[in-house]
């Protein structure tokens, strides 16, 4: 079973999903929070359930159920690493993107 770590360019991301729930209230928090954490128990066991994201090679994206919401990341070592918590309906992974592939990858060691 591996590990679940989030890198730090998933900070804005997480922060963003709090934010959209919080200014929609008629959309149900906690529910969103246990899809998280389903989403987190799927991907320690099937590291690779996740679609391949693009043109990144390692880098894999799995949906968030019922959420506009989808979890980039890679793994390595035993541990599944989270890019970004990508709003599906946007494009603003793009720069946790090129963040993690220009120097998170290699401050990690991934």
């Amino acid at each position: 079973m591996a590990d679940i770590r989030y890198l730090e360019t998933s900070e804005h991301g997480l922060r963003w999903m709090c934010t959209y729930y919080d200014q929609n209230p008629q959309l149900n928090f906690e529910e969103a929070v246990l899809s998280l954490l389903n989403t987190e128990e799927v991907l320690k066991v099937h590291p690779f359930s996740g679609s391949r994201f693009e043109d990144f090679d390692n880098v894999r994206q799995y949906q968030i159920g019922n959420t506009a919401f989808a979890l980039l990341y890679t793994g390595a070592r035993e541990t599944i690493w989270i890019i970004d918590v990508r709003d599906t309906r946007g494009m603003r992974s793009a720069d946790a993107l090129r963040a993690f592939d220009t120097r998170i990858r290699f401050t990690h060691g991934l």
